[in-house]
């Protein structure tokens, strides 16, 4: 940014205490984009009638972008055009291409002019979408993967799993051949989503780029085709290969289906389906942590999700009034609508001992396991050192690495190939993605 839009907003927010004051008729109209869909994009609807209500000075349009991908590539090519929003909600993994547009006002630099103290939010939210010198994105919708289970068909079958707690992959197949020989036709369902081979690894330990995860340096090579990775991708396909689980390509939905039919007892989903899952089985639902490999312990998930982006209008009205919106998300009664209506889980630390929110929690214990998850996550080792698999990796090709990957499944499962071989190949196309976006940096 400028020096002089810095010196600029400073003298507003000193004149007008950060109030917002338009030199225009009437309100100053923000554009917001989100890739919040069904359920979840009428949850974010409220909260942005909720902010237009609750003042006069700034009317914010929300617009939904379709997925997390097609959000992200829509406003790639709006920056080619000039039609780019004024907030974006834009994935973890979006994370370092959005800090390379130079296109932002970071939030650290907001929140330092407003005095705004960014510890409110939970540290592994904070740190993930942070750099040296603060936050650059808002938090708004964090999650993990969880472990669901029809609590009936685990029951049935004899076994019992951990209430907080990670079963290891040989644990865990065995609770699988039980649930089979039950009468189960499968034991659990997910998609070859890269999102849970990334979350199993960091569990495991592994790390997914060189550079500490790209948080020391940029990500030059990829690391998830060494040990640990490759023994989680070989768990992961051999869950297809030997019939544990039905074999139903990229998606999302589709196992959402098969798991609510009772066809499998488990799946893995982000806790943003638990208010979904809870209302559409007609068995009770429980929840987990996610397993780790063998001969490693449960060290903990990254968050997943998204963060609101404030995009530089080159207008400092504007640019405030995209601010306050973005402060509004993020507030306490905010985050406990979003938390309570979604599942994604509140990104502030102060509502965990919250009164609202720990009788929600009574009452629906789903939502409170990813929380416990994240919460036992060990971001700092015993030595001290940063425990870098959990802060997720960082790279600007990240979106089009993980597709790699889920190419990869069909790889080994379709065309033959061990998952060393898959991953391998796999590999070689994303370092070659890797070298050619940081060239542009060199």
């Amino acid at each position: 940014m400028h020096k002089k839009f810095f010196a600029l907003l400073l003298i507003l927010m000193l004149a007008f205490s950060f109030s917002i004051t338009t030199a225009q008729d009437g309100p100053i109209e923000i554009e917001f984009w989100h890739a919040m869909g069904g359920g979840l994009g009428e949850v974010v609807d409220e909260l942005v009638a909720r902010f237009n209500e609750s003042q006069d000075e700034i009317v914010v349009t929300a617009t939904f972008q379709g997925s997390y991908d097609d959000t992200y590539n829509a406003l790639l090519a709006s920056f080619e055009t000039g039609t780019e929003p004024n907030v974006v909600q834009n994935f973890d993994l979006a994370a370092q291409t959005m800090i390379d547009t130079g296109r932002l006002v970071p939030a650290y630099e907001l929140m330092e002019l407003d005095d705004f103290d960014p510890s409110v939010f939970v540290p592994a939210v904070h740190d993930y979408y942070s750099d040296e010198n603060g936050m650059i994105g808002m938090a708004f919708n964090s999650s993990t993967p969880i472990l669901y289970y029809n609590r009936e068909l685990v029951e049935a079958a004899g076994v019992e799993l951990p209430d907080n707690d990670s079963l290891s992959f040989s644990e865990l197949l065995e609770v699988c051949d039980a649930i089979q020989a039950s009468g189960v036709e499968y034991c659990i369902t997910f998609g070859h989503v890269g999102w849970y081979f990334e979350q199993i690894l960091a569990n495991s330990g592994g790390l997914y780029f060189n550079n500490d995860n790209g948080r020391t340096g940029r990500a030059t090579e990829v690391r998830f085709n060494e040990g640990l990775g490759v023994e989680v991708f070989d768990f992961l396909t051999s869950l297809f290969a030997n019939g544990y689980a039905p074999n139903l390509g990229n998606t999302w939905t589709d196992t959402d289906a098969v798991f609510l039919a009772g066809q499998a007892a488990l799946i893995f989903d982000s806790t943003a389906g638990a208010a979904g899952l809870q209302e559409a089985a007609d068995f009770e639902v429980d929840t987990t942590y996610i397993p780790h490999a063998d001969g490693t312990e449960r060290n903990g998930v990254i968050i997943g999700g998204a963060a609101l982006w404030l995009i530089d209008s080159g207008d400092e009205e504007t640019n405030l009034a995209a601010w306050e919106f973005m402060k509004f998300m993020s507030e306490e009664e905010q985050q406990i609508t979003w938390h309570t209506g979604t599942g994604y889980f509140p990104v502030r630390s102060a509502l965990q001992e919250n009164e609202t929110m720990i009788e929600f929690w009574e009452e629906n214990p789903n939502f409170l396991t990813a929380i416990e998850q994240l919460a036992d996550t060990r971001t700092t080792l015993e030595d001290g050192s940063t425990n870098y698999p959990v802060l997720g990796g960082l790279a600007g090709p990240f979106p089009a690495i993980r597709q790699l990957v889920v190419d990869a499944y069909s790889r080994v499962l379709d065309d033959g190939l061990t998952p060393q071989e898959a991953l391998d190949e796999a590999a070689e196309r994303a370092n070659q993605e890797l070298a050619d976006y940081n060239a542009f940096f060199e």
